[in-house]
């Protein structure tokens, strides 16, 4: 067969489907596109979750509560036992635990004022007591964890704030008012003054205590949900305040000698009326909300996928079926099947493979794109994530390689049944 022949054959091959192969590429390019957007927007959308619902979760602690709902001075008792002194008492004495950290909210309001980048802010605060136990010595290296109110005269009240208020700061005020979000590192050293016994809503009759305080770090602790202040500082507030108060604490970190003592713990706290919840399930808690949110995009990035794969597959065979009559005649030319098949695997395969992977890179710049978009709209995203996009080319070009073979695969199945058939029936109209 001369080259002239095959030249017209070829000429003849992809007269008037030029529409339709375009077509069946672009939906390729779309569904690579989509492959690798979602893939690196979804895995990115899993490291934000896991950034703010991760803490430290040692295995050997529980944090033991009341039965009921308590969020600074304000709570709502459901008839459960209160954590009085004789509780604590109780729980230190079983065999199994090796150590209890209290937590106590500051039952009077507060107020905090300071200066930030300048201007005055002013809000009000709960207090929390914690020790520096709990805290940790890396988080307290170099740092006096103790204050009492005789102290205020030569000494500043240490404040280590919950990362919890400045996500709620950045996402629920600070964007919503046009104001400047807040990183843990900026606010770390502001000076303020704390003032106990007034809030905005409320004055108690007794007279107020102003002292002054500076943030002397700021702690991802979940079990952390106010401004963390020495143990004993609160509870001489509490005691000043309300001299006619049992004590109580909120809650009780309780450290087992070993991880497989916490069951035992977990069983006694809940006969005496606790609540008892384990590091360890908040981060299952965690892993699991994560696993949604990254099934529910994987889901949704499937069913486009698919969409846009079969319409390419449909229309590449629909192409392929209305050129019946140009491979009839490259047959009836002498055209071999190997030639036929490389013919196919040059303009069907490579072309396909060269959609692929445009589709794929157009994917990672519009994922990007679209990281950088949100970062810069949400100070809270920028500060605790570099990018809302991850690459993993390994699996994207395993996924994309997916892509191609189902496509050009499915394709050629049907290229092989076409030349298998007889002449005259592929040069009938």
């Amino acid at each position: 067969m001369r080259f002239t022949e095959v030249k017209r054959a070829l000429h003849l091959w992809n007269r008037g489907h030029w529409n339709d192969y375009l077509f069946s590429q672009g939906m390729l390019l779309t569904a690579s596109l989509l492959l690798v957007f979602f893939v690196a927007i979804g895995l990115g959308v899993g490291q934000v979750l896991n950034h703010f619902l991760s803490t430290d979760l040692p295995a050997e602690q529980v944090r033991v509560t009341p039965e009921g709902m308590q969020a600074g001075f304000f709570q709502t008792e459901l008839g459960g036992l209160e954590i009085t002194e004789d509780v604590r008492d109780s729980i230190q004495a079983l065999p199994v635990v090796s150590r209890i950290d209290p937590q106590v909210y500051a039952h009077v309001p507060a107020y905090l004022r300071g200066y930030l980048g300048g201007q005055p802010y002013y809000t009000d605060i709960t207090l929390e007591g914690v020790t520096g136990a709990f805290l940790g010595d890396s988080l307290l290296e170099d740092i006096d964890w103790s204050y009492q109110l005789a102290d205020s005269a030569s000494k500043i009240l240490p404040i280590v704030l919950s990362e919890n208020l400045l996500i709620l700061y950045n996402a629920g005020f600070a964007e919503a008012n046009d104001l400047v979000g807040l990183t843990p590192e900026g606010v770390v050293g502001l000076e303020a003054t704390v003032t106990i016994g007034r809030s905005s809503i409320a004055d108690l009759t007794s007279p107020p205590v102003t002292i002054r305080a500076v943030i002397v770090a700021t702690s991802r602790n979940m079990a952390l949900f106010a401004l963390a202040v020495p143990l004993e500082f609160v509870e001489e507030i509490n005691m000043l305040y309300l001299p006619e108060r049992t004590v109580s604490y909120s809650a009780l970190i309780v450290t087992a000698r070993t991880a497989e003592d916490v069951p035992a713990i977990v069983r006694i706290v809940e006969e005496m009326g606790l609540r008892a919840e384990t590091r360890r399930g908040i981060a299952q808690k965690a892993e699991l909300l994560v696993g949604v949110v990254v099934a529910a995009l994987s889901a949704l990035a499937g069913a486009i996928m698919l969409s846009a794969l079969s319409s390419a597959i449909h229309t590449l065979i629909a192409d392929l079926r209305n050129r019946k009559y140009a491979l009839g005649v490259l047959v009836a030319l002498g055209t071999s099947h190997d030639r036929l098949a490389m013919i196919f695997a040059f303009q069907i395969f490579f072309m396909s493979m060269i959609t692929t992977v445009i589709g794929g890179l157009l994917g990672c710049g519009i994922a990007a794109l679209v990281s950088h978009m949100i970062l810069s709209l949400s100070t809270v995203l920028r500060a605790a994530v570099d990018s809302l996009a991850i690459f993993p080319v390994g699996w994207m070009l395993a996924g994309l390689g997916v892509l191609l073979l189902a496509s050009t695969g499915l394709a050629y199945i049907f290229f092989r049944r076409l030349v298998s058939t007889p002449v005259p029936e592929l040069l009938r109209h």
